[in-house]
């Protein structure tokens, strides 16, 4: 049996007044330290196959939040792919943490359940992973940041 191949990759990304900013990180299995992942003409393919997956889950999360008038401050995500030796995906795991801004003087705004279920059902409709084979597993979960 051959081991199955891991690949994680680590999104942040700050939103409103602050200004808007985006950095990701990746790494190789679950051991290896992260890396920040800058896309060059040296990049594998692969990697940019992931990196586009990862890319359209949070533009959809930030598209949709938008819809939904949800004041984004952040978002975490974590995304992990599990691949078979010979490079078929076989797994999607990715896990977003939401922060809202708070407005003027009031209190910071909580991530609600029908805007959570409402963001992650639409990140399902994201292109790049509609695109992915039926056989592959896939999981997203959006939550509030603690």
């Amino acid at each position: 049996m051959t081991t199955p191949l891991l690949f994680q990759f680590r999104l942040q990304s700050r939103h409103g007044a602050a200004g808007d900013s985006l950095s990701v990180d990746f790494r190789n299995g679950d051991q290896e330290p992260w890396q920040p992942l800058e896309p060059s003409l040296q990049t594998p393919g692969f990697r940019l196959f992931l990196l586009s997956l990862l890319l359209c889950q949070h533009h959809y999360l930030v598209a949709n939040a938008l819809e939904r008038h949800l004041p984004l401050a952040a978002v975490d995500g974590v995304l992990s792919v599990t691949a078979s030796a010979d490079w078929m995906i076989e797994a999607v795991n990715g896990t977003f943490q939401v922060r809202l801004e708070a407005a003027d003087g009031a209190p910071t705004p909580e991530l609600d359940e029908p805007s959570r279920a409402f963001l992650e059902r639409r990140m399902k409709v994201c292109p790049v992973s509609r695109n992915l084979p039926g056989t592959v597993t896939k999981s997203i979960v959006v939550q509030a940041a603690g």
